[in-house]
């Protein structure tokens, strides 16, 4: 979960004496080398001074007093040689440095992290002394010997060395329970025998919130409100609102960003229009540090399935640009209805046309359907009602009544827009009547067959006014009733309005 973000910089001191001052090869060898040579300079310096002490006694008293500075300067020479060979073996082990990771750290707030810190290079015969500190605080977090056999612990235990890590120049720390206040920038200093160096680093502390919920409501005025919400940020997020095409919403909403009681972040924002509505709607949280971010999309369509709203104008380019040509299939047309030459209008009669028999044709119900039809994809077209007092059209299944009354429920496959003198009707079960603000001269419908949805539009004003869920598992074609000719009062035909060429 977490990713080690740290930047840092190291560095170390040592305190050489400047030059050579020991023959080249002699910084290969190994400490007990050293040993033996310190060991052998001490024998020396023994040895010698009880030889001279022996020759002292047996010699004149001239002697004696003439011997002895040459005894001392013999002795002092030879300590000095110790000295030297004890720098060496001290001096050739060369300076250290304190290593921590190649990039920030990013822990998860309520999780455990590791602040890294290596001695480089390390031998075991190096003896270390360690101090952790906040430098935002300035405050010593830990501070610990290499050699030391208990726990190195702190911060109540929350922060603590790794158990024999030390003795092998690991002196990194690990902190448990990470909390918000844990983030900063923290030191690892290192000391050994006159050397030292340190490191710093910073850790960030990230929650990563919850998915956004998205909810889209109409009020009576007609207003449509988007809403999205997201909790548990931390540190505060970006946002990302924008509409289906790519437009923000953000100049448009009022956004709000309250940290809770654990001082983490839950987000609101709200969008509100009475002009045109987005069909679409996508709300991004992110956080930047842990490169995270939560998506939610919401589609109008299925929170105000029933509501009437003006699409926008981008939303409603993207619509018809599915528009399709469509053609009346004779075939299928009631026996009272009469097709236009081109089979692109339709519109009923005072006499039965003869006409052969046909599994297709409807019989009672005076009804036509689009040649073709669909079984997947998605398909827009208009008809052209006029100012009939009287029609009916939509989607039919295929499995529709043909030799009865078209039953006006979805379950007998059948979707459609229906207006009875001055009664607008979605045929859905219930029936539901639409109050519209204006009569709709261009009646535009939408398949979204993958979707399960067949939506309804007042095309002139490019109003939505209803849509039909409904999980299609058939073919489907257009569906076209023009109303009885009710001597001369209906006789306008329906016509549909396809796309040119």
């Amino acid at each position: 979960m977490f990713k080690s973000l740290f930047s840092m910089s190291a560095v170390g001191f040592f305190r050489p004496p400047s030059g050579r001052l020991y023959p080249s090869g002699v910084s290969s060898w190994s400490n007990h080398v050293w040993e033996v040579l310190a060991v052998g300079v001490i024998a020396a310096s023994v040895i010698s001074w009880i030889a001279y002490r022996q020759r002292r006694l047996d010699s004149p008293g001239s002697a004696r007093r003439i011997s002895l500075p040459a005894e001392l300067l013999l002795q002092v020479t030879i300590l000095a040689g110790a000295v030297f060979a004890s720098y060496l073996n001290g001096s050739q082990r060369g300076p250290f440095t304190v290593k921590g990771p190649d990039s920030l750290t990013v822990a998860h707030l309520g999780e455990d992290v590791v602040l890294s810190c290596l001695v480089v290079p390390f031998t075991q015969d190096m003896k270390l002394w360690v101090e952790w500190k906040d430098l935002d605080t300035r405050a010593t977090i830990l501070m610990c010997e290499s050699d030391r056999t208990e726990p190195c612990q702190a911060l109540g235990g929350r922060a603590h060395l790794f158990v024999g890590q030390p003795a092998a120049g690991n002196v990194s720390i690990g902190l448990r329970g990470v909390k918000e206040s844990d983030a900063g920038t923290y030191r690892c200093t290192v000391s050994s025998v006159g050397q030292f160096s340190h490191v710093d680093m910073e850790l960030a502390v990230v929650a990563f919130g919850t998915k956004p919920g998205l909810s889209i409501t109409q009020s009576d005025e007609n207003v449509v409100a988007y809403a999205c919400q997201s909790e548990g940020w931390y540190p505060e997020p970006g946002i990302t609102w924008k509409d289906g095409f790519g437009n923000s919403l953000v100049p448009l909403s009022t956004i709000t960003k309250v940290r809770d009681e654990q001082g983490l972040y839950n987000v609101d924002i709200q969008y509100r229009t009475t002009d045109s509505v987005s069909s679409t709607v996508i709300c991004i949280i992110y956080n930047k540090l842990g490169n995270v971010k939560e998506m939610s999309t919401a589609h109008v369509i299925d929170f105000l399935p029933h509501a009437q709203f003006r699409v926008s104008e981008a939303e409603w380019s993207r619509i018809r640009s599915f528009q399709v040509s469509l053609t009346l299939d004779p075939d299928t047309a009631n026996p009272w209805l009469i097709l236009s030459d081109g089979g692109t209008s339709v519109s009923d009669s005072n006499e039965r046309q003869h006409l052969p028999e046909n599994p297709k044709r409807f019989l009672v119900s005076h009804c036509v359907l689009a040649s073709g039809g669909f079984a997947a994809g998605k398909h827009y077209w208009e008809t052209e009602v006029g100012h009939k007092d009287t029609w009916d059209l939509g989607l039919a299944s295929e499995t529709v009544s043909r030799k009865g009354k078209v039953k006006g429920v979805p379950g007998a496959g059948h979707w459609s827009l229906s207006l009875s003198k001055t009664e607008y009707q979605a045929v859905d079960s219930p029936p539901r009547a639409l109050p519209l603000g204006q009569n709709p001269t261009v009646v535009g419908v939408y398949l979204n067959y993958e979707r399960g949805q067949v939506s309804f539009f007042d095309a002139g004003g490019q109003l939505h006014l209803y849509t039909f869920a409904v999980n299609f598992t058939k073919r489907l074609y257009p569906f076209f009733c023009p109303g009885l000719h009710n001597w001369q009062k209906n006789a306008e035909p329906l016509h549909l309005r396809n796309r040119k060429p």
